[in-house]
């Protein structure tokens, strides 16, 4: 028989009124906002994973080596019958006596007849309209003239030797630190979510640690100065401060399937034909648009094997002009800006550097002789290789998908 009332002097759980009488379950550990693979320094993680340079110091310099010159620019108008032909830089290094050289625009072909004088910018005494080139063309200022092969006649010395010098780019190491500390205490006491409140402050640092690096890879700049007391402070050049030449910007545009088309060949000119994705997730969601909209399949998407990407979950955005590794960035996603920004770039040309034996080191026993605490630090002296801007790029304000 069911009891239609409480049986007289049984107490509930809300009779206890002492604080604490009533043991409440406390879970034993805290849920993290992000908990996935590679954390939120993306860049930083794929560094890791790539050869990395140990170096004597702290300025480090890299050397560029482009591909030969293959063009000429005429400057100012010429005649059909001018031999002396006027370019806006020294041809010297660039062309010989032998070599022939094609206007783009009208496809007339000139004939080099001597070696270029140092300090003149001009290509003197050439044959004019060479072979079957129509006669009777002139050349208009800022025309291109572009390799057309060479010929020497039988039995002839060898031709002057042309070389070139590679280019010479350089960036500082950085010195980051972050410290974890506690009471003597507080680091002996048990508490919850974290039984171990050391462990944890020391997890808290190496988060603060990795993250600042990511943002001074992609975003510092580069300097040398003094602190307050006369120290060497340096800091490294960011990604972003070193790219000016493929740069493409969407804010005002947004991104439609034309434009980015065009871009994307500056993007895939040079360097590999797979580049890395890294960026906010707002321009991750404009590249999943691109791939669905697009016609006939000429975008796509598709899982990468985990064992290629070093165990993250990451997606292969097919183009005509080449495939992207979408790599989705946390802390890019945090900021309302940034998370319109992509960095597209060429792992072979970048590279991690840092002071030998001074890579990332946990440093304990930091607290003074007399501090009644536990105190460390991580600390490490690096700095960012990019080589070649040419094979990188940006994308910015990927905001909105124009169909």
């Amino acid at each position: 028989m069911a009891l239609g009332n409480s049986i007289a002097g049984m107490r509930g759980s809300g009779d206890w009124d002492v604080p604490d009488q009533r043991p409440k379950h406390w879970e034993e550990e805290a849920f993290r906002l992000n908990a996935k693979k590679g954390g939120n320094a993306k860049l930083v993680y794929f560094l890791s994973k790539l050869e990395r340079r140990a170096i004597r110091d702290y300025e480090f310099n890299l050397f560029e080596d482009r591909e030969p010159q293959m063009f000429l620019t005429v400057d100012g108008s010429q005649t059909s019958a001018d031999t002396n032909i006027e370019v806006t830089t020294s041809p010297e290094g660039v062309t010989k006596a032998g070599d022939r050289w094609m206007n783009e625009r009208t496809q007339e072909i000139i004939y080099i007849t001597e070696n270029p004088t140092t300090g003149v910018n001009t290509l003197s005494n050439v044959v004019r309209h060479w072979g079957t080139t129509a006669a009777g063309l002139g050349m208009n200022s800022a025309d291109k003239l572009v390799w057309a092969g060479s010929t020497y006649g039988e039995g002839t010395r060898a031709p002057l030797a042309l070389s070139r010098n590679p280019e010479k780019v350089y960036n500082y190491l950085e010195i980051q630190k972050e410290t974890a500390k506690l009471t003597g205490s507080a680091s002996e006491m048990e508490t919850r979510p974290f039984k171990n409140a050391w462990a944890r402050e020391r997890e808290l640092a190496l988060e603060r640690y990795v993250n600042k690096v990511e943002w001074a890879f992609l975003f510092g700049a580069r300097d040398s100065t003094t602190d307050a007391e006369g120290n060497r402070l340096t800091s490294t050049n960011g990604i972003y401060r070193v790219l000016t030449t493929n740069v493409f910007d969407y804010s005002s545009t947004g991104v439609n399937l034309t434009d980015f088309e065009d871009d994307l060949e500056g993007v895939f000119k040079y360097g590999s034909m797979e580049k890395l994705w890294i960026g906010g997730r707002r321009t991750i969601t404009i590249a999943t648009r691109l791939a669905s909209r697009s016609s006939m399949g000429t975008y796509s998407l598709e899982d990468v094997d985990r064992k290629l990407s070093y165990g993250l979950r990451l997606k292969r955005f097919y183009t005509p002009h080449g495939d992207f590794v979408l790599a989705p960035h946390e802390l890019m996603t945090r900021s309302t800006e940034f998370t319109k920004w992509s960095f597209l770039l060429d792992p072979m040309y970048l590279r991690l550097y840092h002071m030998r034996n001074r890579y990332t080191k946990w440093h304990p026993d930091a607290e003074l002789p007399d501090e009644d605490a536990k105190k460390g630090y991580y600390q490490g002296e690096l700095g960012l290789g990019l080589a070649l801007q040419e094979v990188h790029a940006v994308f910015k304000g990927m905001n909105q998908y124009i169909a």
